[in-house]
């Protein structure tokens, strides 16, 4: 992909950004080959369980090989977590944005039903996720806020198509109520992972819990 890049007032220039060489490319496939490993490993074993050594045996290399890519095991671990997270943000913002057009309901439940579909592909790295948050610092507690906000900031942007097509009340707390349906997409997660729910069970719940907040807000 090329890049504009401004070098005055009126003149931009595209950049071509440089092809790596062998050893960069070396370097991405080791470091591909390491998060491939760790995300299997993590999901079998928990954070705790897999080790930096069970992690270099199942991606084929020496432990030196992973050290060369991520500090240590928490570093890799959330390499993984930001990897996913931004890929699930992408399926999101396309379900969400199909049907532009379509009732704030029908797109929040696109777009939560495009979580759940995404997630559910490795549900084993998101148990390993949701254990690791209970016992993690707040250095890496706040680093995956930011993660987080990213999806409260979409649900927000359809609540508030929803007050400029009048299928809402103005005076709304965008954000608030937005918080509050991300922690409610959240917890749904437990149901899957701990209660056997299935990703029809989950969408449907929070095709309830959707409407259950919608309806207070009507405008």
């Amino acid at each position: 992909m090329n890049h504009s890049e401004v070098r005055g007032p009126f003149e931009a220039v595209e950049v071509t950004p440089r092809p790596l060489n062998r050893r960069q490319q070396a370097k991405a496939r080791t470091r591909i080959k390491v998060m491939q490993a760790a995300r299997e490993l993590f999901g079998e074993l928990g954070y705790d369980g897999a080790t930096i050594r069970d992690i270099a045996k199942r991606a084929g290399m020496s432990t030196g090989a992973v050290f060369a890519n991520f500090t240590d095991k928490t570093d890799l671990f959330e390499a993984i977590y930001t990897e996913d997270a931004e890929t699930m943000m992408d399926v999101m913002r396309d379900a969400v944005g199909a049907d532009a057009t379509a009732s704030v309901s029908k797109r929040l439940s696109a777009l939560f039903s495009a979580g759940y579909g995404q997630s559910f592909n490795n549900l084993p790295m998101v148990r390993a996720v949701v254990v690791r948050s209970w016992l993690q610092g707040d250095d890496a507690e706040g680093r995956m806020r930011v993660q987080d906000r990213g999806l409260a900031n979409l649900i927000a942007e359809v609540l508030r198509d929803g007050v400029k097509a009048g299928e809402i009340k103005a005076d709304i707390d965008a954000r608030l109520a937005a918080e509050m349906l991300q922690s409610a997409y959240t917890r749904n997660y437990r149901h899957a992972l701990f209660d056997n729910g299935t990703l029809e069970q989950l969408s449907a719940r929070i095709d309830d819990q959707v409407a259950m907040l919608l309806n207070g807000l009507k405008a």
